[in-house]
């Protein structure tokens, strides 16, 4: 994972990062060492790492967003997306989507009205998500 994009930002871009983590807390903790958040607005990871609390390790510049059954049975929460506090909290709003492969939020602003992110864990072996 690069610690930077190759390009520098531009006004107004949206930059994401996707990724499957396996569930690994090595891979959880080198993601979280090298993901940006001066760099990247968006985290759309798949397949996280879940602590004793059944919580995702994040560090103090991301804000995580679960499933909204999330707490019923982290278990099988196979998709959640890390928003960057410098994001707003105003200008983004989680979509409620009853599954634990898809987690989804809106963003918007009056240049460009809103737009919806969705991360979605697809198994290959059913179909579930869809």
């Amino acid at each position: 994972m690069p610690d930077r994009p190759a390009q520098p930002r531009v006004g107004g871009q949206l930059r994401i990062w996707s990724q499957n983590l396996n569930k690994s807390l090595k891979a959880q903790t080198d993601f979280n060492n090298h993901l940006s958040p001066r760099y990247f607005d968006l985290a759309l990871i798949q397949e996280p790492y879940f602590d004793f609390r059944n919580l995702t390790r994040i560090n103090r510049d991301w804000i995580a967003v679960y499933p909204p059954k999330h707490t019923n049975n982290p278990k099988v929460t196979r998709a959640i997306i890390m928003v960057n506090t410098r994001l707003p909290s105003s200008t983004w709003r989680v979509v409620p989507i009853d599954s634990p492969y898809i987690t989804a939020i809106d963003i918007f602003g009056p240049a460009f009205g809103t737009i919806r992110i969705i991360n979605v864990y697809n198994d290959c072996e059913h179909n579930e998500a869809i």
